[in-house]
């Protein structure tokens, strides 16, 4: 009996631990994440001024995100016009503590040909 109940303790304890794992490893990114979010939103906000086209708002729970190169790079995709359901993407590099927009890829090929480290995806 007592074997039994250490047993499943055993259990227990690893399954807490490798959850808490995996989501240390999801947030590892996060903060990231979070900064080419608020770049984006700021972008966006100057998009809709230029065009009636453009969604009014800036979503983050409808932003997919796309880490790659340990986090020196971070691709976000969204639906960015009114009535289309195609995807925007942008392009953010890290780089000396500084962000970068990158124009020189494609990043909607990028996101295909290359795997990433992580990927939050919300829209499809």
């Amino acid at each position: 009996m007592k074997r039994l109940i250490i047993g499943v303790l055993i259990i227990m304890l690893s399954i807490i631990n490798y959850g808490c794992g995996n989501e240390q490893n999801e947030n590892k990114y996060q903060s990231q994440i979070n900064k080419v979010m608020k770049i984006q939103q700021e972008t966006h906000k100057e998009m809709v001024k230029k065009s009636n086209e453009v969604n009014p708002e800036f979503n983050k729970d409808k932003v997919n995100a796309y880490v790659f190169d340990d986090g020196k790079l971070i691709i976000i995709s969204y639906k960015l016009f009114k009535d289309k359901d195609q995807m925007f993407y942008a392009t953010y590099e890290f780089k000396n503590d500084k962000i970068y927009y990158k124009r020189d890829i494609n990043p909607k090929t990028y996101v295909k040909e290359h795997k990433s480290d992580y990927k939050d995806i919300k829209v499809k």
